[in-house]
């Protein structure tokens, strides 16, 4: 299924050394860029280490033999193929046009093989889910040192009228200079200067860090820093408390803890910052970030905590020992899955002492005995590979608002000597989940905090019957079906994709993609009745808006490519001319495109 080592894409300008990750939805290559580079005596040839990765949906390609290029299975394979593609080749296109300090940087954006690629930069670290789930609750100076970090980035993106959608611990990258890097920009927006949607991909939810408004696909179709904000709060609750918040669809049932709750040493400005940054009312949280950046006491460079033993052998480690690749490829499509990915050496293995709480000497013994057995089961696979997929939670544990990943053996996987050991009992394959209109929601990662109150388990942690699961899913296959007959598209998008997280069919994944088009249909015939149709001029209509009685010009889409603000239209030797307030004339040629501008008639 993979690309042999050392293949080459781009005429040889790239090369493969090996595989570090793969899922649902692509595979993740370490590679080579062959570049040369200006200096004072000439041009000289040099490699530079890099990411890249290639859309590969696995449920439905398969690799041609002799070309390596990549097929699909079926008709309806192709087309989720090449939504999805569309999908991974916009979010490359976005971050190409957003460099920041704190942003991971795409390179090169290509197609070969009959799939999309990826080259980015090569980044050694680990992730803030990572450095959570191996340390602990972290400290709060580190905390803002890295919130203060990411909220640059994300100001920078806002000022271009792009939102990110998605952020969250496992979306921010700890490079091995302690410095945050933000990526997975897969589900982001960007809007034009009127603050109109003009991006749009599948709606996306990641289970305790999504703003309510991102639950309805209309919620984000004006930009708005709050979606951001709201996941920037959940972000910094979770660092702090251990603990995946609330869902925020969910909190008018089950409210929200005060994070000193959950973690005393809190300081009472950042929990007031953390809970107005997570209201649900939009209008109730920080408008910008930088708002809420200057509501955080930013501690001075010298009081951020440094790095621990395992953060500092992480950052002295070879490259070969110890990498992460950003990998948005499987962002979705596998909910228990890693959005990174990352080859743990036996120092990152290891759980970080625990400073809260002295153990006493029983339960260390235990936990001695648990890691004697994780070593030799590691050492009787030591012929895997050791670079292995993200480990995939029971929805009993992974559903829960975050439950104690060292309490139970039995429910999660072994890492030891950077062999990843799955349990024989309690593991459920899970298939990858399609993102489509009304949210694609992902199992939240699991936190680190001890002595939960059993009341606040979810209520699914049961497991279903095959009988059960069957009569599930075709119920929510009928509800579905008759929401989006009656025009509910969001309610259509929610049935079906807990349907596909259930058992995950052709007939699931058709149905998916007609609500999609029937809602996409219905967002274009609204766009249009703003509007009074007047000639064709071009591929696009002249039109009038009625709101302002203003001319312009619209696609097939209804979006306008000539804005509605002009007083009268009239025929030029070039197109059409279009009168402005100050009776000049603006000329436009059939593509839309401004020729002429202060034109007298």
């Amino acid at each position: 299924m993979n690309l042999p080592t050392g293949y080459y894409l781009q005429n040889r300008k790239y090369q493969l050394l090996h595989v570090v990750g793969q899922g649902g939805f692509g595979i993740t290559y370490k590679g080579i860029l062959y570049t040369e580079v200006k200096g004072p005596l000439g041009k000289i040839k040099t490699e530079v280490p890099i990411s890249i990765k290639e859309y590969f949906f696995k449920d439905y390609c398969y690799r041609v033999a002799d070309t390596y290029a990549v097929g699909v299975h079926s008709e309806t394979g192709k087309q989720l193929f090449d939504k999805f593609r569309e999908k991974l080749i916009k979010e490359a296109k976005i971050l190409s046009d957003v460099h920041h300090l704190h942003i991971v940087n795409v390179l090169d954006v290509f197609e070969e093989n009959n799939t999309a690629y990826i080259a980015m930069e090569y980044i050694e670290g680990h992730s803030l889910k990572d450095m959570l789930e191996k340390e602990g609750i972290l400290p709060e100076g580190k905390v803002l040192k890295y919130i203060h970090q990411i909220g640059q980035a994300l100001q920078f993106v806002h000022d271009k009228n792009i939102l990110h959608l998605d952020i969250k611990p496992s979306n921010i990258l700890i490079d091995k200079n302690d410095n945050a890097r933000l990526i997975d920009f897969g589900v982001s927006k960007r809007y034009d200067v009127e603050n109109k949607e003009t991006s749009t991909t599948m709606l996306t939810l990641s289970k305790g860090f999504a703003s309510i408004e991102q639950y309805d696909n209309e919620g984000t179709q004006v930009f708005s820093p709050c979606p951001d904000i709201y996941s920037l709060g959940a972000t910094m609750y979770n660092l702090l408390t251990g603990k995946i918040p609330t869902e925020s669809i969910l909190r008018a049932t089950r409210p929200l803890k005060n994070p000193s709750e959950r973690n005393p040493d809190i300081t009472l400005k950042t929990e007031e910052v953390i809970l107005k940054a997570m209201q649900i009312n939009p209008t109730d949280r920080f408008q910008t970030i930088s708002e809420m950046m200057e509501a955080l006491d930013m501690p001075p460079v010298e009081d951020i905590i440094k790095k621990d033993d395992i953060s500092r052998e992480l950052s002295d480690k070879n490259n070969d020992d110890i990498t992460l690749l950003y990998s948005p490829l499987k962002q979705t499509m596998e909910p228990d899955d890693e959005q990174t990915v990352v080859n743990h050496s036996p120092q990152l293995s290891k759980q970080a002492p625990q400073k809260k709480k002295k153990k006493k000497t029983w339960i260390i013994a235990l936990i001695c005995i648990f890691a004697l057995i994780g070593s030799s089961v590691a050492l009787l696979i030591e012929n895997n590979d050791s670079v292995t997929d993200p480990i995939e939670l029971p929805p009993e544990i992974s559903d829960n608002e975050g439950s104690n990943p060292s309490q139970s053996t039995t429910n999660e996987s072994l890492q030891t000597n950077g062999t990843t050991v799955e349990p024989m009992n309690n593991h459920r394959e899970t298939a990858p989940s399609v993102s489509s209109g009304g949210g694609d929601i992902q199992q939240p990662e699991v936190g680190v905090q001890q002595g939960e109150n059993p009341e606040e388990e979810n209520l699914e942690s049961l497991e279903l019957t095959p009988e059960e699961r069957e009569n599930q899913y075709e119920a929510l296959l009928a509800s579905g079906k008759q929401k989006m007959n009656q025009a509910d598209f969001a309610g259509a998008a929610e049935d079906f994709n807990k349907a596909k997280e259930l058992k995950l069919t052709e007939e699931v994944v058709r149905l998916s993609i007609a609500n999609e088009e029937k809602a996409e249909e219905r967002r274009v015939a609204d766009r249009k009745t703003l509007y009074e149709e007047k000639m064709t001029f071009g591929n696009f209509r002249i039109v009038r808006k009625k709101s302002t009685g203003k001319y312009g010009a619209i696609d097939d889409k209804g979006e306008e490519k000539i804005p509605c603000r002009y007083l009268s239209v009239d025929i030029a030797d070039e197109g059409r001319a279009f009168e402005r307030e100050d009776k000049l004339f603006d000329i436009y040629n059939t593509s839309g495109v401004l020729v002429k501008s202060d034109v007298m008639y």
